[in-house]
């Protein structure tokens, strides 16, 4: 007997119950729009899934409890009026937290709704229902199998876990009514897949057996398949630890913003904690003072290595433009990779002094010459023109360097002690065009002048840079090369204490003529005669070089 929609429908029995055909059509169609989805979320997560998963989180997920190894189905005699409809449905609440690595704890809320209904169509008060709900409370663990070397959107998990089901079953049979309540313990195992959109959000799909026996005739033990999606927080999985941060250089002189460039400021202690490789960055950036941020580039570190990072900065002339000391800080970015990506920024505080500030180390001085500068080129290139014939006898440097101080002297530019600095204060050094345009300068000013003009010709100098265990303040002279080898310093002097046979850093040496230019107003000969005698006396009878209190410094 074919019985119609409308009075399946109507039977009080029967609510819930439709027609197969259209139950397979409306299937068919959810797998179409199930497998579009699929395909559309594999092209998002592969472009932005390489963050790493968080440390915490909770899963919303709900489908299917195969309880009792039974499918859900419909089915119906056509030879009698007797229908029999028994669906499962199930959701689950789960929250997890990172153990270590790929182990995670999780905590496990479910729920299994059961409704199953055999009911005799021409019969509306007779045939039974059942409504039932299982509700686990587990506590297990879950294992991602794949390493975070892996950018890989696809994170497979295996996991286990137990604790107790709770079983509640409403049984309604014509005018009867039971109920019954159940606890038992059990088990379960897991294979399940996170599809990672972003570090926060993932997509899941989960397979478990739960291994449960209520009672022999009524057992929940089967597979459950739930889908859904896990939202994440708290700290990501993390592939390294910064161990240490060194400050080399916490006081930054503009002067020498090209060293900078070359020496590191700071060192980084990484550690790898993960049992791969992992490739390490580092950057680095002085806001509003560094010309951009600077790379160490990647770095590979094997697993369990401490490895130390240095950090440089990119410094330009606009760091000359500090006119007043400031406190700022380097902004460090640590960037790890090993499929994924995880980066950790901090800032260490430092101090940007002033473009004049100098702090007393003679190595540094050559930082302040400028022989690029127009007021110094504009000299040079005056002089050059007044003097027709400079390579006479081999002596060119030594006449045009007599010509350039005399000069100095015309215009007037003199010595100018230093104010008394307090030892936690900066000295300070003019930069060549401001002394002449001041007209004065101390020793190291006056230094600076006289070597930037002779650099600017193509003339070699050197600092001697003297601090006399008899004396309470430092002092600074200069000498230049002659160019004439030792075999003709007959050229310079007959007087060999008139000059200073030096390497300069090569393997040849050659006559050199040391200068006292605190005596620019006494003129050339004079600075010369007091150079060398101060040069014999500190560096030579003293034995001021040997022990080294005497040193010269080239000026490269």
């Amino acid at each position: 007997m074919e019985m119609s929609n409308s009075r399946i429908r109507n039977c009080s029995g029967c609510k819930f119950i439709y027609n197969w055909r259209e139950m397979k059509r409306y299937l068919r169609h959810d797998l179409i729009v199930i497998s579009i989805f699929w395909f559309i979320l594999f092209q998002i997560t592969m472009g932005f899934s390489q963050d790493l998963g968080r440390s915490r989180g909770i899963g919303l997920r709900g489908g299917f409890w195969n309880a009792k190894n039974k499918s859900s189905k419909y089915s119906s005699d056509r030879s009698s009026p007797f229908v029999s409809l028994d669906w499962d449905a199930s959701g689950s609440i789960t929250f997890f937290t990172r153990l270590k690595g790929n182990l995670f704890l999780e905590t496990n809320i479910s729920g299994l709704g059961q409704f199953t209904v055999d009911a005799d169509l021409n019969d509306g008060n007779s045939g039974e229902s059942t409504i039932g709900a299982i509700i686990p409370l587990l506590l297990g663990c879950r294992y991602d199998l794949l390493p975070a070397k892996y950018a890989s959107p696809f994170q497979p998990y295996v996991g286990s876990g137990l604790g107790p089901y709770i079983s509640i079953e409403h049984l309604t049979r014509q005018s009867y009514v039971s109920e019954r309540t159940d606890v038992k313990f059990g088990f379960y195992g897991c294979l399940g897949l996170n599809v990672v959109i972003r570090s926060w959000i993932a997509v899941n799909c989960d397979i478990r057996y739960h291994f449960i026996n209520f009672q022999t005739e009524d057992d929940y033990s089967g597979l459950q398949f739930c889908t859904g999606l896990n939202f994440m927080w708290g700290k990501p999985h993390e592939l390294f630890h910064i161990e240490d941060t060194k400050v080399i250089v916490r006081d930054i002189y503009p002067a020498y913003y090209q060293f900078y460039n070359t020496y590191p400021l700071a060192l980084v202690t990484v550690k790898n904690i993960v049992s791969y490789p992992i490739e390490v960055n580092v950057k680095s950036d002085i806001r509003g003072y560094s010309e951009r941020i600077q790379e160490s580039g990647f770095i590979q570190i094997a697993a369990g290595e401490l490895r130390d990072i240095p950090v440089r900065a990119l410094f330009g002339s606009k760091l000359l433009q500090t006119s007043q000391q400031k406190s700022t800080s380097i902004v460090l970015e640590v960037e790890a990779r090993a499929g994924a990506t995880q980066t950790k920024s901090f800032s260490e505080q430092i101090t940007i002094h002033n473009r004049n500030a100098w702090d007393g180390k003679v190595d540094k001085l050559g930082f302040f010459i400028t022989t690029d500068d127009e007021s110094i080129l504009h000299i040079s290139r005056e002089i050059g023109r007044t003097i027709p014939d400079l390579q006479k006898n081999g002596t060119r440097n030594f006449q045009l360097a007599k010509v350039l101080f005399n000069e100095l002297k015309r215009r007037g530019i003199g010595y100018r002690s230093d104010p008394n600095i307090p030892f936690y204060k900066d000295d300070r050094v003019q930069f060549a065009k401001e002394t002449l345009e001041s007209g004065s300068g101390d020793c190291d000013d006056l230094v600076v002048l006289y070597s930037s003009l002779l650099e600017s010709v193509g003339i070699n100098t050197a600092f001697i840079d003297v601090n006399d265990p008899e004396k309470d303040i430092a002092h600074v002279y200069l000498m230049f090369d002659s160019g004439l080898p030792p075999e003709q310093s007959g050229l310079m002097s007959s007087n060999e204490k008139r000059f200073v046979l030096w390497e300069n850093g090569s393997d040849k040496r050659s006559v050199w003529i040391p200068v006292e230019t605190t005596l620019l107003e006494e003129g050339f000969e004079a600075a010369w005669k007091t150079g060398a005698l101060q040069y014999l006396q500190e560096g030579i009878l003293r034995n001021g070089v040997s022990e080294g209190w005497v040193k010269i410094i080239n000026v490269e």
